[in-house]
């Protein structure tokens, strides 16, 4: 279940953004502005939420791959929605598939892995020291 809702909204949210944007910014002049929003976003969704997921994870080996498999859809949805907007070049698919897919992709686990290694190291799971830590002896 948290993986879907992970991919809902990751990858919903990237659809949602790229039509929000076709609708509100019809130049090109703003695309450039746009997708270094969408690239800066992406960062931060899967950082907090990585952050988020580690901080309660109890294993981290779950959690990281739950989080590469949503970068892996994020990372495919990019090229085939530029494939359903743009046209059906076979070609123009190809080269995406090859060089936007791990761009995407890295957005989105590179962070996502970064904030499950802090927050499994700040959570429960990091093996924190609390009380049962032996006492100084006194000097």
């Amino acid at each position: 279940m948290k993986l879907f809702v992970r991919l809902a909204v990751m990858v919903g949210g990237s659809i949602l953004f790229s039509v929000a944007t076709d609708i509100l910014f019809r130049t090109e002049d703003a695309t450039i502005g746009v997708g270094l929003l969408y690239f800066a976003l992406l960062l931060t969704v899967s950082g907090l939420w990585g952050l988020w997921d580690g901080y309660h994870a109890k294993r981290l080996a779950p959690v990281f791959v739950r989080w590469a498999l949503v970068a892996g859809a994020v990372g495919l949805s990019g090229p085939f929605r530029i494939w359903f907007e743009e046209g059906r070049d076979l070609g123009v698919l190809w080269s995406d598939l090859w060089n936007l897919t791990p761009f995407l992709a890295g957005l989105v686990l590179v962070p996502a892995a970064v904030g499950i290694g802090i927050g499994y190291a700040l959570g429960n799971g990091g093996g924190t020291v609390g009380n049962s830590a032996p006492p100084h002896p006194s000097l």
